[in-house]
């Protein structure tokens, strides 16, 4: 039987997924962050795509619980991301559905070895998602048809993990030395600090300014309401008007401000390994707050390019995935 390597990332901006068929080269995708609960007869009673196997438009159903997932999810309420929200609960779903879908592509049941990034403050509920997904993998409903899954061992890790353990420069030993992870995701400013290769849990912290941030202070300026299509054009550059460009102007320094503010607070380390979209937005002032001591992963970014991410902030946005596969 083969065996598939794969690490999935639930973020709130998007789920990201990188995976390896053994014998294969890596494969990379992502899909909208959007999951929504429903009643259990709803897709039935609905026609909702009864045997549809596109994993942005399917559901995923298990016991009493009903998901819809990816952009089919968004019209519905509580489908999009609140800051109070605890991701392990709809991961349960998301991951499902990303399994299944892979599984449905490949034609058979492979062997899963499986990798989950969850927030740093999300990284306690780890126990409830593993115990989740062993109870579920043996017999679920993917759009419809019922589905089980062979996980041979799930590895979960804090956001970052991916890229402590692959993403630094080979000049730096982390045996020897105090490293941090800085990931600014779409919800939160993570600082992940290790001495000597071991975790410092009293100086790891994690906050709530990640790009929504920044997104939600352009939205309260701008009035555009949806936030995904929001933060995309921030990212992208594409479809910008005046006001959008004028309003990024006086936010993003706005935004340095906070995360500087954030970084200061810090302990000094040896080294830094930066991740995450908006990360990039402000690497000139990062690389120098830091002292030039810092390393964006470009080894992996390349990877990630040759395996067809061709969009640069989106291999900056999967590299930690990316890194963690390569550790799996």
């Amino acid at each position: 039987m083969s065996k598939l390597k794969i690490v999935i990332d639930p973020g709130s901006s998007a789920t990201k997924v990188a995976y390896c068929l053994e014998g294969t080269s890596t494969q990379c995708f992502v899909m909208s962050p959007y999951c929504a609960a429903v009643p259990p007869d709803y897709p039935r009673s609905s026609g909702w795509m009864m045997g549809y196997t596109h994993v942005e438009n399917a559901w995923v159903s298990h016991g009493d619980a009903c998901y819809l997932l990816g952009a089919g999810a968004k019209k519905f309420q509580g489908s999009a991301v609140r800051n109070n929200d605890l991701k392990y609960i709809k991961a349960l779903y998301k991951i499902l559905g990303v399994l299944s879908h892979i599984q449905t592509q490949l034609q058979e049941s492979p062997t899963i070895d499986l990798g989950i990034l969850l927030p740093l403050d999300e990284y306690v509920t780890k126990d409830h998602l593993e115990e989740s997904l062993v109870a579920a993998q043996e017999r679920f409903e993917y759009c419809g048809r019922l589905l089980s899954l062979d996980i041979n061992e799930i590895t979960i890790c804090p956001e970052g993990a991916g890229l402590f353990l692959q993403g630094l420069p080979a000049k730096i030993n982390p045996q020897s030395a105090r490293v941090a992870v800085l990931v600014i995701g779409h919800r939160n400013a993570s600082w992940l600090v290790t001495d000597k290769g071991s975790p410092l849990v009293a100086e790891s912290v994690t906050n709530n300014l990640g790009f929504r941030w920044l997104v939600q202070e352009m939205q309260r300026r701008t009035g555009h309401k949806d936030e995904i299509t929001l933060a995309e054009m921030i990212f992208t550059g594409k479809h910008h008007d005046r006001a959008v460009h004028q309003t990024m102007e006086v936010c993003l320094p706005l935004y340095w401000q906070q995360i500087q503010n954030f970084l200061a607070e810090q302990q000094p380390v040896d080294y830094v390994v930066c991740g995450g979209g908006a990360a990039l937005l402000l690497k000139q002032e990062i690389t120098s707050h830091l002292s030039g001591k810092v390393s964006w992963a470009n080894h992996l970014v390349r990877g990630l390019v040759k395996s067809g991410i061709k969009d640069r902030v989106m291999a900056c946005r999967l590299v930690d995935g990316y890194g963690l596969l390569h550790s799996l």
